[in-house]
Parts: structure tokens; sequence; C-alpha cells
């Protein structure tokens, strides 16, 4: 009995990934509904390696009509003092799953780690973290502590990762099925920003906007508060060089046309990424102020973000960890 003991010991110190006791606890989010809905393959798979590194998972589906929402399992599971967040899906569920965790924090940042598996459609965020959704890839800069540390927006008490805009095309992320998501991917996108260009580039958007001391006002098609270098999937000179940790966000505004070739030039200075176009005005902002006499509808990482009057944009410097792939 005793050889076979130390046998046993013997094979439990050469096999680094001998199961141990877990020491820690991680909390899994699973979106099913998201992008492709590939979600589901990649779940046996995280948790197996997070056991392998001593973490107890605790795993929750996301299911709105059911009520099991990021922030409804964040809140009752908050006294288990989870060590890590992990969620599989879209910029969306990383969008609710921020969102409920500074609901839980008495400070302005998050200071639990979160790992992301991108499973969306477009995935603007985690394209721009160079996130591939490659879990061996994550719980390698999982295994070797490296880590994003990245700025976050609040807006009206709301918080979003990437983008909060309004205007044209901004309704499509949101109003686009999720089947046809599912199923066309971005084409879905495309199909239905194509059968809105006249509508969007018709509809004008009163804004007086202040920031840095200063104000301006005038009539646009399009705004939009951003922290990443895609929006949309598209990717643009403008938006290539953005920062995601120095305390600025990129401001874009598109002012309304006036004629059909103002349109054209508009479109074709955003497909060129031109950004040095008369119709658009670019700049940084730590925080940015939007007024308008009417309702505008906004969208916040691709969720309807509400009809507001007025929409107070800040900046959340250092505010979330984010894993990084190896």
């Amino acid at each position: 009995m005793t050889v076979k003991v130390g046998i046993l010991n013997k094979m439990k110190k050469n096999n680094p990934y001998q199961w141990r006791r877990p020491v820690k606890k991680a909390l899994l989010l699973v979106n099913q509904a998201a992008g492709t809905g590939n979600a589901k393959g990649k779940v046996f798979s995280v948790i197996s390696e997070l056991a392998k590194l001593s973490y107890e998972v605790v795993t929750f589906p996301i299911l709105p009509e059911l009520g099991l929402t990021s922030e409804a399992v964040i809140s009752e599971y908050r006294r288990y003092s989870f060590k890590l967040v992990a969620c599989i899906g879209g910029d969306g569920t990383l969008n609710h799953v921020i969102n409920a965790l500074m609901q839980i924090t008495d400070e302005k940042k998050i200071g639990i780690p979160i790992i992301y598996i991108p499973s969306g459609t477009t995935n603007d965020y985690a394209r721009t973290l160079g996130l591939s959704g490659d879990v061996d890839k994550l719980i390698y800069g999982v295994k070797n502590g490296r880590v994003y540390k990245l700025d976050i927006g609040c807006f009206n008490g709301e918080y979003f990762n990437y983008v909060a805009a309004f205007g044209a095309f901004t309704n499509i992320s949101y109003e686009t099925p999720q089947n046809q998501k599912n199923t066309f991917g971005y084409l879905a996108y495309l199909l239905n920003g194509i059968a809105s260009v006249p509508t969007s580039l018709q509809a004008r958007y009163h804004m007086t906007v202040t920031h840095d001391g200063e104000t301006e006002e005038g009539d646009y098609i399009f705004g939009a508060v951003s922290n990443a270098t895609s929006v949309g999937g598209f990717k643009t000179q403008a938006l290539a060089s953005a920062s995601l940790s120095d305390g600025l966000f990129e401001v874009v505004l598109i002012k309304a046309p006036d004629d059909l070739q103002e349109i054209g030039e508009i479109l074709l200075a955003v497909k060129d990424g031109n950004f040095s176009s008369p119709y658009i005005r670019v700049f940084q902002a730590e925080k940015v102020i939007f007024e308008s006499t009417e309702g505008v509808n906004w969208t916040l990482d691709g969720e309807f973000g509400g009809k507001i009057g007025q929409a107070e944009v800040t900046v959340l410097p250092g505010a979330v960890r984010i894993y990084a792939e190896e």
C-alpha cells in the first residue's frame, strides 16, 4: 500500500494538470442566442480549462425571457466573492456584464478581471482588442496575467464599452431580427443598412453639443462617442489610431446634407474613411453633453439605449480589466 501511495504522489507531482480542490470561484455567463449561436461549443472547454487553474465555475445561460440576465445573476451571486467573470456572447453581452459589475462596485472601476469570448455577429469591440474567441489563447492570457486595462463610458448613468451613437444606421444593430443575424451575419446588417439609407439620411437631429468649454449647434444625421478602432464592422483611418486607455473618447459628428450631391459626398467620405470632409467633424473629449428639444434614439454597444433629450457622456479611465489572448 505504501508503494502505491508513493507512485500516486509521484504521478501528481509530474502532472501539472492533476486536479486539485478548487480554491477560487469563477462565474461564467453564456448567451447562446448571440451571433451564429456557436457559444454552446465553447462552454465545456472554458469550464475545463478554468477547473485546471483551480477555479470552481458557476455557470448560467442568459435567458432574458425567464429573468436570467447578467444583471440578475451577478447581483444575486455577488456575495460569493468571484475572482473572475467570464462571458460568451457578443459585444452586447459584454455590455450587460460590465453594467452589472459596475452596479455592485462602490468605486468607478471593476476589480474583477473579465474573460470575454466573442461569439456575436460583428464583434466590434472584440476585434478592437484582437480577441478571436480562441479559448486556448485566452486561457494562456489568464495563466500569464495578460490583462488590458481599459476605459469605458458612462451615458446618463448607464455604461458602454466602445460606442454610444445616434442617427443614421444606428438602429440597425438592435432592429435586425436575431434569426437574420444568425443566418446572414454581416449581410443582415448591410441589407438593412442599404434599405434604411433614404430615411436615415433624411432624418435631421438638431443638437447642441458641449465639450471642453465650447458649444456648437447644428443639424446632424449621425453622432457617436467611440472607444474602438472598428464600428459597425468597418474600420476607418480616424478610428484606427484610437487608444482604449488614454482617458479620451473619439467623437464623430456628421452634418445633415442640404441636397442629393451632399448626400453622395458624405456616403463616399464615410466609405473611404475620409474624416477630413467638411461634413464630418472628429475630435477627442473626456466629457460631452448632447442636448435636443426632442428625444433622440441612442444605441449603446449595439443595443437600444433609450430616447433621450439630454445625454451626458463621460469617460471612466481604466475602469475595466479584460484578459488578452497570447
